[in-house]
């Protein structure tokens, strides 16, 4: 175990990073975007063979969901947050964490 401990050392700072990211949920919010993004891109032959709208509709969806969380988990970014300040108001937020009593 103690060979492996300069390691774990110099591991600590990229694995505190990674638990800022996961908890602010701005990681996950680009991780569902690319992914929903590259499915897109990769089904476009075949939606674009159904009907030219329906690719339009699909991007429009991804969209929607995008701006709905973002207005939920107010994790946009800084250049939408007018329009996610103006939106914000008519949708529910996420709840904020209780702190603990001591």
């Amino acid at each position: 175990m103690q060979q492996l401990d300069p390691i774990l050392k110099a591991l600590a700072p990229l694995w505190k990073q990674l638990k800022t990211l996961f908890a602010e949920h701005h990681f996950l919010t680009i991780v569902c975007a690319f992914f929903a993004i590259m499915m897109t891109i990769s089904f476009y032959k075949f939606l674009r063979s159904i009907s030219p709208a329906l690719v339009g509709f699909i991007c429009l969806l991804i969209l929607t969901m995008l701006v709905l969380h973002w207005t939920y988990t107010r994790t946009e970014p800084a250049f939408m947050r007018p329009f996610i300040d103006w939106l914000a108001p008519f949708f529910p937020a996420a709840p904020t964490p209780i702190a603990p009593k001591r």
